[in-house]
């Protein structure tokens, strides 16, 4: 037994795949439970035990630390990275547009390796930033 369903507690192949008897697909934080109930965290015993413990009904709920151990395990998924808001897409874009596009690029680069969504997230934020900054830069030049 390689993983067990979150929902069910089936036996599965992989944390990542959709589960045979119930048809549940882990996404999002999901992913990041299925992670920690499969043989990537846990013993084979343990998985077992897990899967006995879902099948009469427990709900398995992990700890912020344990989340944040899924999290780095998983990387550079972007299945398990939610992203910015849209409130804080809204900052870094109106920052970038008025003051400067230097800390969506620096947010960019800082997150591309743990949170791979919000990075590219920073990245389409910071672009407009940095033409309209280019082309003020230009203008001054030739005028």
């Amino acid at each position: 037994m390689n993983a067990v369903c979150a929902r069910c507690g089936e036996e599965k192949g992989g944390y990542h795949l959709v589960c045979a008897k119930c048809g549940h697909r882990p996404v999002a934080e999901g992913l990041q439970i299925a992670w920690l109930l499969s043989a990537e965290n846990l013993t084979p015993e343990q998985v077992r035990g897990v899967s006995e413990r879902i099948k009469a009904g427990e709900v398995i709920r992990p700890t912020d630390k344990q989340l944040m151990k899924a999290r780095r395990a998983l990387g550079a998924s972007f299945d398990s990275d939610p992203g910015l808001t849209s409130m804080q897409r809204v900052g870094v874009l109106l920052l970038s547009l008025t003051l400067t596009p230097l800390p969506a690029w620096v947010c960019f680069a800082w997150w591309l390796s743990t949170r791979p969504r919000a990075a590219w997230q920073a990245l389409t934020l910071a672009v407009p930033g940095s033409v309209v900054y280019f082309g003020l830069g230009v203008w001054m030049l030739l005028n």
